[in-house]
C-alpha cells in the first residue's frame, strides 16, 4: 500500500476538480479533517478508492500533510478554472491508486484527460537499471545489478572492507554491537560467538530474522546466507550508524562506484539503438496524459503526447558515469534537434533498502534547473494558462 503522503497527493487533485465541476460549497479547510476528506472523495470519484482508506489514520492534517493537500487543492483549482481544460459537469474522475498492474504513470483521470502528478520532484521513474539498458540499446534483460555486473571485484572488496570494519567493532565492544528503534519497538543485534557473526532482527522482543555467518566471511557467503530482514535491518543498520564517515569503507565504495558507472556508460555508449525504446523511457504511452507538478510557489503542466505523436526529434547526445562523493551516476545528455536545447537526465543507482541488499534502482532524475520542455509540451507554468 502506498503511503498517506502519495495518497493525499493524488486525491486532493482528484476531490478538490470533483467538489468544484458538482459546485459542492467546501472551504479548502475542511480538506484538512481526514474524514471530511475521505466524504468528499467518495462522492466526487467515480470507482472504489479503499485502498486509500490509511488517509484516515491520521484525524487532522498538519504540517507536511498539510502542505500536501494546499498544494493539491491550488493544482485541482487551475485545472478546473484552466482555459486549455474543458471540464464539463458530468466528468467522470477516477482514481488509478488501486490499479496496480497498469504500465503507465497516470493517477487520475477526469473526463478525457489524464495526469501524472508530481510535487516538490524531479524524478521522473524509479526504474530498474534492465529498463535503463533496454531502453537505450534494445537489449532485453529481466534484471541488471550495477556493481555484481559491472565490478565484482571492486564489489567484493567493497563488501570486505566492510566485513573487516564490523569485526574491529564487535571485538572492541565485548563481541556485540546493538541497535534499538524504541519509537517502531525494533532492534538489531549483531554478535561475534564461536567463529560466527549472528544477525538478529527482532520486533516487539521476538525475533523475527536470524543469519549465521563464518567469521570469514565472503561476498559470496553473505548473499546465500543472510535473508532480505537481516540485510536490510541488521548489517545495513550497522553500516548506517557506523561507516558513513569511515574513510576506508568510503574509499573502498567510492572505487566500486566509479568502477561500475565507467563501465556501464561505456556499454551504453558502444551498443545505442534507442529510437524504439528511447518513448518508454521518458514515459511515452498509447495514450495522451498530462505531467503536473505543483509546488509551493510554482504550477507546471505539461502535455505528454502518445507513442504514435512522438518523432525522432529527440536524441542521445552522450552517456557518462559520474560519482559525486561515492554515489554511481549515469548521466544523459538529451537534445532535441528542432530546438537545439538540451537536457541532463540522472540516473542514481543505488540501493533502497540498504547496502548490499537487493538490487540496486536506477532513480531517474531530470537535472535541477532544466526544463522538460524540450521532450513535452509546456501548457502551464506559474499559473499561465496558454490555448
Amino acid at each position: 500500500m502506498a503511503d498517506i503522503k502519495t495518497h493525499l497527493r493524488e486525491l486532493s487533485v482528484a476531490t478538490t476538480v470533483g467538489l468544484l465541476k458538482q459546485e459542492i460549497q467546501f472551504k479548502k479547510e475542511d480538506l484538512y479533517n481526514s474524514k471530511k476528506f475521505m466524504e468528499y472523495a467518495r462522492e466526487v470519484i467515480s470507482g472504489d478508492i479503499s485502498s486509500a482508506n490509511n488517509i484516515e489514520d491520521v484525524s487532522i492534517f498538519s504540517g507536511e500533510l498539510r502542505t500536501i493537500i494546499d498544494n493539491g487543492y491550488k493544482l485541482g483549482k487551475t485545472i478546473y478554472e484552466s482555459t486549455y481544460f474543458k471540464i464539463d459537469k458530468n466528468d467522470i474522475i477516477t482514481w488509478q491508486g488501486n490499479n496496480t498492474q497498469k504500465e503507465d504513470p497516470i493517477d487520475i483521470t477526469i473526463g478525457n484527460y489524464a495526469f501524472s502528478l508530481k510535487e516538490e520532484s524531479f524524478i521522473l521513474e524509479n526504474m530498474g537499471l534492465y529498463k535503463l539498458l533496454n531502453c537505450y540499446t534494445g537489449s532485453n534483460y529481466t534484471k541488471r545489478h550495477i556493481f555484481n555486473d559491472y565490478a565484482r571485484n571492486e564489489y567484493e572488496i567493497w563488501f570486505d572492507t566492510t566485513w573487516q570494519e564490523l569485526l574491529t567493532t564487535l571485538k572492541s565492544n565485548n563481541c556485540i554491537w546493538s541497535y534499538e528503534n524504541k519509537v517502531k519497538h525494533k532492534n538489531s543485534q549483531i554478535t561475534l560467538k564461536d567463529n560466527n557473526v549472528i544477525l538478529e532482527y527482532f520486533q516487539n522482543s521476538s525475533l523475527i530474522a536470524k543469519s549465521i555467518l563464518p567469521i570469514n566471511c565472503t561476498l559470496t557467503d553473505f548473499e546465500n546466507i543472510t535473508s532480505s530482514k537481516t540485510r536490510e535491518h541488521v548489517f545495513s543498520k550497522f553500516i548506517n550508524q557506523n561507516l558513513e564517515n569511515n574513510i576506508n569503507y568510503n574509499k573502498a565504495k567510492k572505487n566500486c562506484a566509479i568502477v561500475a558507472s565507467d563501465a556501464l556508460a561505456d556499454e551504453l555508449t558502444k551498443n545505442l539503438n534507442y529510437h524504439a525504446g528511447l518513448p518508454r523511457f521518458f514515459r511515452i504511452h498509447t495514450q495522451e496524459y498530462y505531467y503536473a507538478k505543483t509546488t509551493n510557489s510554482e504550477i507546471t503542466i505539461l502535455k505528454v503526447p502518445n507513442i504514435q505523436s512522438f518523432g525522432n526529434d529527440i536524441i542521445i547526445e552522450s552517456i557518462k558515469g559520474s560519482v559525486p562523493d561515492k554515489q554511481a551516476n549515469i548521466l544523459t545528455t538529451i537534445k532535441n534537434t528542432k530546438t537545439n536545447q538540451t537536457l541532463v537526465i540522472r540516473n542514481e543507482c543505488r540501493f533502497s533498502h540498504g547496502q548490499f541488499n537487493g538490487t540496486p534502482e536506477a532513480k531517474m532524475y531530470y537535472e535541477r534547473g532544466g526544463s522538460l520542455d524540450i521532450i513535452y509540451e509546456r501548457i502551464i507554468i506559474d499559473d499561465t494558462t496558454t490555448e
